[in-house]
């Protein structure tokens, strides 16, 4: 049906400029953007990037009106593009760029040019102006001639006479209006510098990042790591120089197995470099129903992930675009029990970017993948057990937000969900995003691989797992959830799987939206709110992190056989079963069953968050905040959401790491003097 654009259809847009720039020849590009997180300030900057504008332009659209007559309509605002996007953009979305040449040289002697902004839509004696398209415009400036401007009137000189009525008494009285004001803005400026000053003190990083020197500190004669938990301490504090990233991240990621020299190390992504290009050959010449069905999913989401940086703002076919595309297809195809989820771009983009290196990239990611690949399984265990544990911190740390989220039927916080499964990476400026990352991964433990980083799963392969993983066997999928779920006695509703079988399909969303809101979904990464993910006691890696380190910062020491200490295995969170409170569960029951709840009894760091307990305390600090706001305007779920989403991009990274560090350490704290009142006197009751 031509005219009908459907939610699908708007995830992409394909957009065609025409840049008019008086009488040179017109030029053109194409590009596509993702709608939830273009405006109208990031296509101005695209455009201006794209066409290499110096000078102020104007943008309009094509549209039809009323009759059905092609027109074009000014692009003014948030408002006009996303009137272009929902009434003009199918297939594509026309736009033109006119450029406004300016003067480098000297104004001619009879010609005196004043700029005059016109605020009001006053009748003008001159005609309009109509474009070689006919429609009219009005202009935003307007020139004046040298015969409209009056020449100035030489003010009288009044003689020096001693006659006081011939002169005014106004110089005493403007100083001392002169003198009144300097000292009220005076006043002004030092509580207003005050209040910057603390907020300065708050936006400042604890260390400054990571310098080359210091990394080779770290390191001894040959190149060798000697000392990688005091490296992953000085990241925590600071972060890394990014002209270091390249280097530096493939230890946060644990590529190279332990004791790798320099020269080795070379040798090794070398080796893994070629493993990668055989691979891809094999793999992305595949022409079977099941490589087709993982490109296209794939080929959707590359095309509208992190479009607005200068890496990616080039056209489909660039080779950055393939590159990050070959990295998705390759590994969906040679991981078959994880294949693709939507997300996984949100990964695979900040490791191109910094390695500029396919293959090198490709090699970090499957680093990355297999600590994260929990978050993007069917049965869900992952995400519930962090989604209750974030529950259980927020009791600890805001017991009143918690109650309140709970009135509002939103203490599930599946609202966090896109935060939780992408790490947080589009919470943030992609730069500031990149640091938020590397202080993240620092404040695990080191886990090199103990022989060689598989960049393949040749289990899964030999098991020919890709069978249960696409559509036309749904039957199968569903079956292998419900004996993954059995085994934990737990159940999961047909609701919440249907739902992530469609995440499969690159149908899920990780941003609220408009559409999203009219169709009942609070959040689109969430099939609704009625539905929850199975929970059963998850065993990732243990920690090998000394907590005492980042506790009481770099002047801890580790124990006499050089080795970090191992924190405990602690008692379960007192929760009975593991279960989220329900919905449908009264007030006194909540409180209930969060009652008692402290840092002390919140699960070890090996188990809190999933093995990665520091970003819980991230999303913890962007709750705490939002807290007033959220409660003085009394928002319910959605607003709630659609708050949050308002805020992609935007939140400051200093302010949040420095306070999640600060509530962090607060919980290690805890969780050492839990340690040693269990050793000293027997299992800590709670």
């Amino acid at each position: 049906m031509e005219g009908i654009v459907f939610p699908e259809e708007r995830e992409v847009i394909r957009i065609k400029v025409k840049k008019c720039e008086g009488l040179m020849q017109p030029e053109y590009r194409k590009f596509a953007v993702d709608p939830q997180i273009t405006s109208y300030e990031v296509l101005r900057h695209t455009l201006r990037r794209a066409f290499h504008l110096q000078s102020d332009f104007t943008i309009s659209y094509l549209s039809h009106d009323s009759e059905g007559q092609e027109v074009w309509l000014s692009l003014l605002s948030d408002w006009d593009l996303d009137a272009a996007f929902i009434s003009s953009s199918h297939p594509y979305l026309r736009l033109r760029v006119d450029a406004r040449p300016f003067e480098d040289g000297p104004m001619p002697n009879n010609m005196k040019v004043r700029l005059k902004r016109r605020f009001s839509l006053m009748p003008k004696s001159k005609p309009s102006i109509v474009e070689f398209t006919g429609h009219k415009v009005l202009d935003d400036w307007d020139i004046i001639s040298s015969k409209d401007t009056p020449e100035p009137v030489p003010h009288p000189v009044v003689p020096n006479v001693p006659n006081n009525r011939q002169k005014p008494q106004a110089a005493p009285l403007r100083r001392s209006l002169f003198s009144s004001v300097q000292t009220t803005l005076t006043r002004m400026t030092q509580v207003l510098s005050f209040n910057d000053t603390k907020e300065e003190e708050d936006e400042k990083p604890m260390k400054p990042a990571l310098s080359d020197t210091e990394f080779h500190s770290f390191l001894d004669e040959s190149g060798r790591l000697i000392r990688p938990e005091d490296l992953r301490l000085r990241i925590y504090h600071g972060g890394v120089d990014p002209a270091l990233r390249k280097v530096v991240w493939r230890h946060l990621l644990n590529v190279y197995p332990a004791g790798m020299g320099g020269k080795e190390r070379m040798d090794y992504m070398k080796r893994k470099a070629n493993e990668y290009l055989k691979l891809k050959a094999k793999f992305l010449a595949q022409d079977t129903e099941e490589a087709q069905f993982v490109k296209n999913m794939v080929k959707k989401d590359v095309l509208r992930t992190d479009r607005t940086l200068d890496f990616f703002a080039v056209p489909d076919d660039h080779p950055n675009i393939t590159a990050l595309s070959n990295i998705l297809t390759t590994f969906a195809l040679t991981h078959p029990d994880v294949s693709y989820c939507q997300g996984m771009s949100d990964f695979a983009s900040p490791l191109l970017v910094t390695m500029r290196d396919e293959a090198q990239a490709y090699v970090c990611f499957c680093a990355l993948m297999n600590r994260i690949k929990p978050n993007f399984m069917l049965d869900g265990e992952a995400m519930t057990h962090k989604f209750q544990h974030l529950t259980e911190l927020m009791h600890c740390v805001a017991p009143e937000f918690t109650e309140y989220l709970y009135k509002q039927q939103a203490e599930d916080l599946f609202f966090c969900y896109r935060w939780m499964l992408l790490e947080l990476k589009r919470e943030f400026a992609y730069y500031d995003a990149l640091r938020m990352l590397e202080v993240m991964w620092s404040s695990l433990p080191p886990s090199p691989p103990q022989k060689d980083l598989e960049l393949i799963d040749n289990v899964a392969l030999m098991a020919n797992l890709s069978i249960a993983r696409y559509p036309y066997n749904e039957a199968d999928r569903r079956q292998k959830g419900r004996r993954s779920s059995s085994s934990s006695n737990q159940s999961i509703s047909p609701k919440s799987r249907d739902h992530r079988m469609s995440n499969r399909r690159g149908r899920r969303r990780t941003s609220s939206s408009a559409s999203d809101k009219e169709d009942g979904n609070h959040n689109s990464m969430v099939d609704g709110r009625g539905s929850r993910l199975p929970s059963k006691d998850a065993e990732p890696k243990s920690t090998k992190r000394t907590t005492q380190q980042i506790t009481h910062g770099s002047s801890s020491s580790t124990h006499s056989n050089g080795k970090s200490s191992l924190v405990p295995n602690g008692p379960k969170a007192a929760i009975p079963n593991g279960e989220l409170p329900s919905p449908a569960r009264s007030p006194m029951v909540f409180k209930k069953q969060l009652n008692g709840l402290s840092m002390s009894s919140l699960p070890p760091p090996d188990k809190f968050g999933y093995g990665n307990p520091f970003m819980l305390f991230l999303c913890l600090t962007i709750l705490l905040q939002h807290q007033d706001i959220v409660m003085r305007e009394q928002m319910d779920y959605n607003d709630i959401a659609m708050h949050f989403d308002k805020h992609v991009r935007k939140h400051n990274v200093n302010k949040v790491l420095n306070k999640a560090r600060t509530l962090f350490a607060e919980y290690l704290k805890a969780q050492l003097q839990k340690s040693a009142s269990s050793n000293g006197s027997g299992p800590n009751q709670c």
